[in-house]
């Protein structure tokens, strides 16, 4: 037995015994990570205090990392905070178990699939500043983290919903950025609270206010036709102020939850992957096992 499979063996272990009596959003994290051990991936807790964030890693060295950021999840039910915020069905790792790119990362937001002791304190971290400053410190601790695993010097950011932007408020402010791709990106807060009749996002940021940072990234963000919690018009406001010369909005038959996983496939062929410069080389495969964190 290689030591790679005996650490995801541990950490297998480690989450059976974490989430025998934990919520349902850490039960599901079990079953993702199976799933996606099928296809390359590794488990990875990240520690950005006072947070960890669940991720998995597909990690072969290579100078460019793919970074997926989950959406909102399960935010807000019935008009009140969730106190379990996992998405019922994760979007975001969906289109990452489908990325043929050789050092991907799906990393998922503050509270979700994590032991309900583990978030209790954080409520407000998936409801008024889901994307705060602390927020995107926080994801950006953990592309960092994941980066020195790969060895990789740039990354392609892909966010689905709030995840969408989390990925530009990441964009606007990071050096190591070479592509910029939203799923019905949530790209303009301000907008889309009050276009909904919703009480503002208090103490989040508004991708919107710095879109002219990112002004020389390639950048694709595509919507549904069908969507409408995160309509076209967040995509259009945005490509408005900022005036890109690079810049793609791709409308999709396809609504806020479903639709995108299917076209993914033809979606990276057609659009995402040759947004990425230079093109993907063969890598080296590297053993990750001695870097991996979990909770305790």
């Amino acid at each position: 037995m290689t030591w790679s499979n005996k650490i995801f063996l541990a950490l297998a272990l480690a989450l059976t015994l974490a989430t025998a009596c934990a919520p349902s959003g850490a039960r599901r994290w079990e079953s993702e990570v199976n799933r996606a051990f099928g296809r390359g991936f590794r488990p990875l807790s990240l520690a950005t205090p006072p947070f960890h964030l669940a991720a998995l890693l597909k990690g072969q060295t290579h100078e460019e990392l793919v970074v997926y950021l989950e959406g909102d999840g399960r935010a807000i039910v019935h008009g009140r905070p969730a106190s379990d915020p996992s998405p019922r069905y994760a979007q975001s790792l969906e289109l990452a178990l489908l990325d043929p790119a050789p050092a991907v990362l799906y990393l998922a937001r503050i509270g979700q699939f994590q032991p309900l002791d583990a978030i209790k304190a954080n409520e407000i971290y998936w409801t008024d500043k889901r994307l705060s400053e602390e927020a995107v410190n926080a994801a950006g601790e953990a592309i960092d983290q994941a980066k020195r695993l790969v060895k990789a010097s740039k990354i392609h950011l892909i966010g689905y919903s709030g995840g969408g932007g989390l990925a530009a408020l990441l964009a606007e402010r990071r050096f190591d950025v070479a592509s910029l791709v939203t799923v019905a990106g949530l790209l303009d807060t301000d907008y889309w609270v009050l276009n909904h009749g919703w009480r503002p996002l208090i103490g989040s940021l508004n991708p919107i206010k710095n879109a002219k940072n990112t002004a020389f990234i390639p950048q694709i963000h595509f919507y549904g036709s069908k969507d409408y919690i995160i309509d076209s018009s967040l995509s259009l406001r945005f490509e408005q102020a900022s005036q890109f010369a690079n810049f793609k909005r791709l409308s999709q038959d396809a609504d806020h939850y479903s639709g995108w996983t299917p076209k993914w496939p033809s979606l990276l062929t057609q659009y995402v992957v040759p947004l990425r410069r230079p093109s993907f080389s063969p890598p080296a495969t590297i053993d990750l096992g001695s870097s991996l964190s979990l909770r305790p």
